[in-house]
């Protein structure tokens, strides 16, 4: 296992100067995440939102890497898609290196729209790894609540107020007791 010091001599792979907020776990999480790629060619997809939109202001890009921008649900499948034609092209001798895929997306391209998507390439066992960073809201759009939005939670589509204490639902998960309660 690589320690930090290990680690800070990989190569940066997303650059400064993107526009993602300050203090954003995307952004954050992304960085480390190709850092700890290390010197292995990689893609990299991203479905629209917050992450995507604020690190490829066209005509820019904040990526060093291959970098794949697809629709807000399918993130997932585009990965495995472009995993799958890796494959084959690897079985056809065409391409001899190792690439490592990474798919991002955040909790409403994860949580709700996205989860067919991600349900079929882990079916099928795509060699790929998925990080949803879980803002817990559609951020980028006005703050709208997901499949990840706490219970009781504020948001322009589910306010608190009178007539309703936020969102009504729980959130989304696989904790067996909160499954129980149901």
């Amino acid at each position: 296992m690589a320690n930090l010091k290990d680690l800070s001599k990989n190569p940066e792979r997303v650059t400064g100067g993107h526009r993602l907020c300050a203090g954003c776990g995307a952004g954050i999480v992304a960085r480390q995440t190709l850092i700890a790629v290390g010197d292995a060619p990689v893609v990299v997809t991203s479905a629209t939102g917050c992450l995507e939109v604020s690190t490829t202001i066209f005509p820019y890009t904040s990526w060093k890497n291959s970098f794949f921008h697809s629709a807000f649900e399918n993130s997932a499948a585009t990965c495995s898609g472009i995993e799958a034609a890796y494959k084959s092209l690897k079985k056809q001798g065409k391409i001899t290196e190792d690439i490592k895929f990474i798919a991002f997306g955040g909790d409403g391209g994860t949580y709700d729209i996205g989860l067919q998507s991600l349900s079929g390439a882990m079916e099928r066992w795509h060699k790929m790894l998925y990080i949803c960073y879980n803002n817990e809201a559609y951020m980028n759009t006005g703050i709208q609540r997901s499949g990840a939005t706490p219970k009781g939670t504020h948001t322009t589509t589910a306010p608190a107020g009178k007539v309703q204490q936020g969102k009504e639902q729980k959130r989304e998960t696989a904790e067996r007791e909160e499954w129980e309660e149901l």
